[in-house]
């Protein structure tokens, strides 16, 4: 260590190792007395030595004395720090050390299965067990329901090594009962019959009559061509009954149950005598099916 002796003298000096507070210096080294720092500069003490005192040296000497003072500070802050030299010079260390070095992780290799014939959902399924990725293609449609396509080739081909996670392009194509479904054309409508002119009046005659009161077939056939009736031919008023009933336009178990009704709200009538009014061939005419249908629709 340099002797400082002849450039300081005795005192309290500023503790550069020690932020706040100042240690005592003996005019040769330095000792262990520290305290806080005070707010006002301790005065050096005066020394009998018959050098100058150092605040009157020359200008150009001072600076000199500083930076000796300060390389001694440093030297014994080291000494008396012991373990913050150690510490820091861990630290370097510590940042010294180079980073784990992260290996690079290589894909395996993957054959692609063969797939062609299967549906484009099985091929799926297999080129994902396989650690592969499917992308669909096809030359007409867009492949959404995956059961009504089937494959007939792949890009890689089937047996080709790739790597897991690479995409394999799965051609496929419609199936046909699947295709020829979508092409066909909805069905048509059947077709109306052609009417001619007296048909076409009996329909609406008969539909006429059916909204006003409940008719037996064989009451609404004599209706309508009883001379004193509508008039119509036979076959024109059959036509226009059975045109009324594949149109689900007429039900007789109904029709029985709405003159069975209008017969109450006439008169009174027992079971048995409503049954005849319904099925007597002066009556509705009814058949007895329709006519206990009707008893029972209300209440006898």
């Amino acid at each position: 260590m340099t002797n400082t002796s002849s450039s300081y003298p005795a005192g309290w000096y500023v503790d550069v190792n020690a932020p706040g507070t100042e240690r005592y210096y003996d005019g040769t080294a330095w000792t262990d007395q520290s305290r806080p720092m005070s707010t006002v500069p301790a005065q050096p003490t005066k020394t009998t030595t018959s050098k100058a005192p150092w605040f009157k040296r020359k200008a150009i000497v001072i600076p000199v004395g500083i930076v000796a003072g300060l390389i001694v500070l440093g030297s014994i802050g080291s000494a008396l720090g012991g373990g913050k030299g150690g510490a820091t010079e861990a630290s370097e260390k510590q940042v010294a050390v180079a980073a784990p070095v992260t290996e690079e992780v290589v894909a395996a290799d993957a054959v692609v299965p063969e797939t062609t014939g299967l549906t484009a959902k099985e091929a799926a399924a297999l080129l994902e067990n396989a650690g592969l990725e499917a992308e669909f293609s096809a030359v007409k449609g867009v492949v959404i329901d995956r059961d009504n396509w089937t494959v007939l080739s792949t890009t890689p081909a089937a047996g080709a090594t790739a790597k897991e996670g690479d995409t394999v392009v799965v051609n496929v194509e419609k199936k046909a009962a699947a295709a020829e479904a979508e092409a066909a054309p909805a069905p048509a409508e059947p077709a109306k019959p052609a009417m001619t002119t007296a048909q076409s009046s009996a329909v609406r005659s008969a539909e006429s009559y059916l909204s006003f009161k409940g008719f037996s077939r064989a009451g609404l056939t004599e209706q309508l061509t009883s001379e004193y009736g509508e008039g119509f031919a036979a076959e024109d008023a059959e036509f226009a009954i059975a045109y009324l009933e594949s149109a689900g336009k007429v039900d007789w178990n109904n029709e029985a149950a709405e003159a069975a009704k209008s017969y109450l709200d006439f008169k009174g009538f027992s079971r048995d005598g409503l049954y005849e009014q319904l099925t007597s061939e002066y009556g509705e005419q009814f058949t007895p099916e329709q006519a206990e249908f009707a008893l029972s629709a209300v209440g006898l």
